[in-house]
């Protein structure tokens, strides 16, 4: 009987970020057709989701109880034998962060978060995955100078040589990456209204402007708008739900 192979780096580091919603519509493809072909990677995202659910669904647990049941769980399910030599650092690690949690309910009452600290916590400026700048480019443009500013974090610069390009061009992903310039820049309505644009005149990333719309509803203070989107992409089953149900239910 042959034993399945160990997990890779580069397997985990997928699985991670499918659970962190990051995947992009090509990544998302990738890991669909891992799932339904290979038997091993398949039991893999079923062990990991035993764990995400623990950490994710009970974040507030009253007592010890429940971190012996996910134990019990992970050593009696003896359907995906190969993922035992990979769970020793793994689950372990996942096994801390719990008792953690329990440890932070008894030691610091929990408080609400505020709109603004939701958005905080939930905000990553999207990368810059449409025209990557190399070094040594001879040519400089406004073009590479904008995605290189952006990739350097002059969001500023950016900003105002995205904003001359889509004048000429409205381009579905410099529209993307100028309203993440928006929202680090704390222009908080420009940001809206390019991507209400985007959603408007695109489905090439429009799921990708319905999360950054999500969150700029959070940074305004309009939670009536945030739960709306929240749920309209929680509802779907596109890499961002997840995500979108965690974050709906820190909404008050």
């Amino acid at each position: 009987m042959l034993l399945p192979m160990k997990p890779t780096e580069k397997d985990i580091a997928l699985l991670e970020r499918y659970f962190d919603a990051e995947l992009n519509e090509e990544e998302t493809k990738y890991f669909a057709s891992r799932v339904e072909q290979d038997e091993d990677f398949n039991a893999l995202v079923k062990r990991e989701k035993v764990i995400i659910g623990a950490i994710r669904n009970q974040g507030l647990l009253d007592n010890l109880a429940y971190l012996k049941s996910i134990e019990e769980k992970i050593e009696g399910d003896h359907a995906i034998p190969f993922y035992a030599n990979f769970k020793t650092w793994h689950y372990y690690s996942a096994a801390a962060v719990i008792v953690l949690l329990i440890a932070v309910k008894f030691l610091f009452p929990s408080q609400q978060q505020t709109s603004e600290q939701l958005f905080t916590s939930y905000f990553k400026a999207y990368p810059n995955m449409f025209e990557p700048t190399l070094r040594g480019t001879n040519e400089i443009t406004n073009r590479t100078e904008a995605f290189q500013a952006y990739e350097h974090g002059d969001y500023q610069k950016a900003s105002l040589l995205f904003s001359e390009l889509l004048k000429e061009n409205r381009e579905p992903g410099m529209l993307l990456l100028l309203s993440n310039a928006n929202l680090m820049l704390g222009q908080v309505s420009e940001a809206q209204k390019n991507l209400v644009t985007l959603i408007e005149e695109s489905d090439e990333l429009d799921i990708q402007a319905k999360w950054y719309l999500s969150l700029s509803y959070l940074k305004s203070g309009d939670k009536e708008n945030a739960r709306k989107m929240l749920k309209e992409l929680g509802e779907t089953e596109i890499s961002y739900a997840s995500k979108a149900k965690e974050l709906l239910e820190k909404v008050d």
